[in-house]
């Protein structure tokens, strides 16, 4: 008899391994948004708006067996999911992979893609219009949109502000040199060690009153415009609500050599929402992914779970970061490498012909 496997998110994680079992399982994917949005693109559609067609992507063509149920799972009884009007959707494994949420405009703030695409291109015409513009946060967003930037609307002033006294400091240090030289290098003035002495608000882009910011050391920088990149945080609303569950330090579920946060042994979870020791990236999510679509298959095929390997994250954190089509930096299995690299794997095209054929879309 085939297995039914629920997987509960349809993000990056939640659509790679729904896809990588569609022909394995009875597979049934909910998720409350009706169009997937490729985020890590979306840093450069603030510099390119004409990407924003092509990044908003239909659920319809993902999945070939299984379902793709629109609704939000309010909460779980065993292996059942209840969502908000009360339907139940059975499974004989559930998948939890609700992501993480971020700053208006990388992520979408709720269902609506109509309400998202409006937002960005609001973003883009506040862009269009300042001289000055000062993105606050320099992790993985907020370093690349400089890039990005800079390379786009070379016209505009960018102040990178950091609170950190390097920029990556849980990488090699030679991948923050390296970044620190190519941003200036595209005319990014980039402050360590500051703090902004009043954020007027982080979870969206925002004109800063006389067009000024001052650093926690009194320095007043001149912005029209101040992003907030501050960081990204797990979507941990219905783990929250099951028994057992344990949180680490970032609000991260604990978890087992199995990905599972329970006693229950056939609920786990992936992505954002895993204390695994990786890093909050797609590198870090795809080798999850990689593992529980095998130790899922295994299962299915009568194999005892705990029969399967144990899951064990990247040795080191991995990362890429391209500034623009043509540089940035990355940190690979075989150390930390520049431009060529990043551009060829990333850079170039950031993905979006590889998510157009996993969706079977075209723009």
């Amino acid at each position: 008899m085939t297995k039914k496997i629920t997987i509960i998110g349809g993000g990056y994680a939640g659509t790679m391994l729904a896809r990588e079992l569609d022909q394995h399982a009875d597979m049934t994917l909910i998720e409350p948004r009706e169009k997937w949005v490729h985020n890590v693109a979306m840093i450069r559609a603030l510099a390119r708006p004409e990407l924003l067609g092509e990044i908003v992507i239909p659920y319809d063509g993902l999945l070939k067996n299984g379902r793709v149920v629109r609704g939000r799972v309010v909460a779980m009884d065993g292996n059942t999911a209840i969502l908000e009007d009360g339907t139940e959707i059975a499974g004989d494994m559930t998948v939890i992979a609700t992501g993480s949420s971020y700053a208006a405009p990388f992520k979408m703030q709720g269902d609506d893609s109509g309400a998202f695409l409006t937002k960005a291109k609001r973003v883009i015409m506040q862009i269009d219009k300042a001289k000055n513009i000062a993105i606050v946060g320099a992790g993985a967003v907020g370093s690349e949109l400089a890039g990005e930037l800079a390379f786009a609307r070379p016209e505009k002033q960018i102040t990178l502000v950091s609170a950190d006294d390097n920029l990556f400091p849980g990488y090699p240090a030679k991948l923050g040199r390296s970044m620190q030289r190519q941003l200036g290098e595209l005319g990014v003035k980039v402050r360590l060690g500051e703090r902004i002495k009043k954020l007027k608000r982080t979870d969206e882009p925002f004109v800063p009153p006389k067009n000024t910011i001052k650093l926690s050391d009194g320095f007043p920088i001149d912005a029209d415009l101040v992003i907030p990149v501050i960081g990204a945080k797990p979507e941990t609303g219905l783990l929250q609500s099951l028994q057992g569950v344990i949180f680490d330090d970032d609000g991260r579920a604990k978890v087992d050599g199995w990905l599972r946060p329970t006693a229950n042994p056939d609920l786990f979870i992936v992505g954002d929402i895993a204390s695994t020791g990786d890093t909050m990236t797609i590198v870090g999510l795809t080798r999850q992914v990689g593992w529980l679509k095998k130790a899922l298959k295994a299962h299915i095929g009568g194999k005892q779970i705990e029969d399967v390997r144990p899951y064990k994250p990247w040795p080191k954190p991995l990362i890429l970061l391209p500034l623009g089509p043509d540089k940035g930096a990355s940190v690979l299995p075989f150390g930390v490498t520049g431009p060529f690299l990043t551009s060829a794997i990333k850079g170039k095209k950031l993905f979006i012909p590889r998510y157009h054929r996993e969706f079977d879309w075209q723009p």
